[in-house]
């Protein structure tokens, strides 16, 4: 894809309604990601954007803020990252404090319980419909879903450390992948 050539303040403004606009934890807010990145604004393309989320998973901390630094340092080198992390966070830890706020002094009102169990479900729509449409886009042979059914079943079943997962995947990649790949600089 072509390079995209996209100011600091709409990098901060498009995270900052991420931020704001985003519910449910990682996965919920990839569908944002992806909706506001990919398909509306064409600042990244489908493989750029699982790209992004591979490595925001692959590094330690928060992984969509790495994946937001990522995204952000591709559109805008250090002044993107720093927007996207500022953008991201900033409404989220606002609204943190006036949740926890309301949650400690009213968490036995049973319309704030009935909220938060509404909420739940439908996060697990958004997490299921990233899943979905990401699952179309990297599994594209026998291998790749080889990969995805064993990591499925190492962390559900066997309950494997998905930093030991992620390693055995990597070094199992360049094993089968790293052949056919050729290695772009």
């Amino acid at each position: 894809m072509e390079e995209v050539k996209v100011k600091v303040k709409d990098i901060f403004a498009v995270f900052l309604k991420i931020g704001a606009f985003a519910f449910g934890g990682v996965y919920s807010m990839l569908a944002f990601f992806e909706r506001e990145l990919v398909h509306k604004r064409k600042w990244l393309s489908h493989e750029e954007f699982a790209e992004s989320v591979i490595i925001g998973q692959l590094t330690p901390g928060a992984p969509i803020v790495n994946t937001g630094i990522f995204i952000g340092y591709t559109l805008g080198k250090w002044r993107g990252a720093l927007a996207t992390v500022l953008g991201q966070i900033l409404p989220s830890f606002v609204l943190i404090l006036i949740l926890a706020f309301i949650y400690v002094k009213y968490k036995e009102i049973a319309l704030l319980k009935a909220i938060l169990k509404g909420v739940g479900a439908a996060v697990v729509g958004l997490v299921a419909s990233v899943v979905f449409n990401m699952s179309g886009k990297i599994l594209k042979d026998y291998k790749s879903i080889a990969f995805a059914l064993t990591a499925l079943v190492c962390l559900a079943v066997f309950k494997l450390n998905p930093i030991v997962l992620i390693i055995a995947a990597a070094l199992a990649g360049v094993f089968l992948y790293g052949r056919r790949t050729e290695w772009k600089s």
